[in-house]
């Protein structure tokens, strides 16, 4: 067979490469796929869906629960463009605005706030991108559950937490 045009010749490679394309591609935009890398990384999770339609996740880890929000999503609500990882204790007393500023001062990938009612929170937010590798999420994933971990220890001994490091 002889090609007469390049045209021709994109169609005809543009058509192998989609039938020879995996039923599944990783997409990280996708609330559901995060889910998925999330179950496979130590935590448990499930997909819910906000009164607005909004997609998130509640995740738990060892006992700590925490939540995955999606923003800037499509009309669709399955492919997101930012996914913000958080956590937080109601907890009254645990630390204190000072306590905080030391751990936003040496926590790169997870700072933290005290809300309105000075409760501790910590956060951790991505871009999202079809082009990340589920082993780039998963890669993300140990940074947040890492940063679990070490919120936990610091809101329950903040005075000792940073002597300890």
């Amino acid at each position: 067979m002889i090609f007469h045009s390049i045209a021709g010749a994109a169609a005809l490679t543009a058509a192998l490469l989609a039938s020879t394309t995996p039923a599944w591609a990783f997409d990280a935009r996708k609330p559901a796929d995060i889910l998925a890398v999330l179950q496979t990384n130590g935590a448990s999770g499930e997909l819910k869906v906000d009164d607005k339609g909004e997609p998130w996740i509640k995740g738990l880890v060892g006992k700590l629960i925490f939540e995955v929000n999606f923003l800037k999503c499509d009309t669709a609500k399955t492919a997101c463009g930012l996914v913000v990882y958080q956590l937080g204790w109601d907890d009254d007393d645990l630390v204190n605005a000072e306590q905080i500023n030391l751990w936003n001062r040496n926590a790169y990938l997870c700072p933290a706030y005290l809300n309105k009612d000075n409760h501790p929170y910590a956060w951790y937010a991505l871009r999202a991108s079809v082009n990340d590798r589920r082993e780039d999420v998963v890669a993300q994933q140990k940074e947040w559950l890492t940063c679990v971990a070490d919120f936990d220890d610091f809101t329950s001994a903040p005075d000792t937490y940073f002597k300890a490091r």
